[in-house]
């Protein structure tokens, strides 16, 4: 049997390792934990220059300023990785995290955000160079799980699959290490993915509640249908009405409004034809 000191990657093959690499010892046996453990982390990570690629994504550019978000994310994942670690690649989107994951990754016209980041493609490119033999990376990393995606069934076809390709995930806001047990990270993990899901799904329902009560109090949204005009009133709200900010309420629109309700009534209660109201 060999020693501690004779388990380096000269010993085990350069296919396991780079050459040279010294894998650390652990346990009374001598032998490390990645060299026998199947449910370690690939034993790529413990070699020095771990090539690295950048996955982010933001929403779309009416709800954030994408050049700002995704040079914020690259910031905080550069900060995260250990020293040894390089970025080599960078996959990002502008687009929503709610999508189905087919259809991800299949924006284009990126110059137009001035992103000062060359894209290498969105989330579909990421997973296939992945399933290479040859890709670039040997690890990702993100600045948080929700920017892989907001639904956590996605998020976990996302690390399965590369998982399945001996690629893990990691993510800025969470414990970066190739030592000691996974259990407690995918914890974190799954604790964040549903955090991400219960965050959208609640700001979409209070939204819409939002929305509903705006019209049952009778105000418009949007601009008003035919037959109809909207009057402006003055913003309930003191402080959004110091800036100036208005609410409108339909009203009929004078002979226009007329109209359109005599059309209604031939064609609801009368029955009669589109054809005939329109030549008539």
């Amino acid at each position: 049997m060999m020693s501690p000191d004779e388990l380096t990657a000269g010993n085990l093959g350069p296919a396991l390792l780079g050459r040279g690499t010294q894998i650390p010892v652990s346990g009374p046996s001598g032998l490390s934990d990645y060299a026998v453990s199947p449910l370690g982390m690939p034993t790529v990570l413990l070699r020095d220059g771990v090539r690295v690629a950048f996955l982010a994504r933001t929403s779309t550019e009416d709800q954030q300023d994408p050049r700002q978000s995704i040079v914020r994310q690259l910031g905080n994942s550069k900060a995260a990785i250990p020293e040894s670690w390089v970025i080599v690649a960078h996959f990002y989107d502008v687009e929503s995290g709610r999508m189905d994951l087919a259809a991800r990754g299949k924006g284009e016209n990126y110059d137009r955000f001035d992103i000062p980041i060359a894209r290498d493609g969105g989330i579909a490119d990421l997973l296939a160079e992945s399933a290479d033999p040859k890709r670039r990376f040997d690890v990702v990393i993100c600045e948080n799980i929700a920017r892989v995606a907001r639904r956590a069934f996605e998020g976990l076809s996302v690390e399965r699959e590369l998982e399945r390709n001996d690629v893990p995930l990691f993510a800025s806001n969470e414990p970066i290490t190739v030592s000691g047990s996974r259990a407690q990270r995918i914890l974190q993990r799954r604790i964040n993915q549903s955090v991400a899901e219960y965050e959208v799904l609640n700001t979409l329902e209070q939204s819409w509640g939002g929305l509903c009560t705006h019209v049952r109090e009778g105000w418009n949204i949007g601009k008003p249908s035919h037959g109809y005009k909207a009057k402006v009133f003055k913003h309930p709200n003191q402080v959004k009405a110091a800036k100036g900010y208005t609410k409108t309420r339909l009203e009929p629109d004078g002979l226009r409004g007329e109209t359109v309700t005599q059309m209604a009534l031939w064609r609801y209660y009368e029955g009669v034809g589109c054809d005939t109201i329109a030549t008539g």
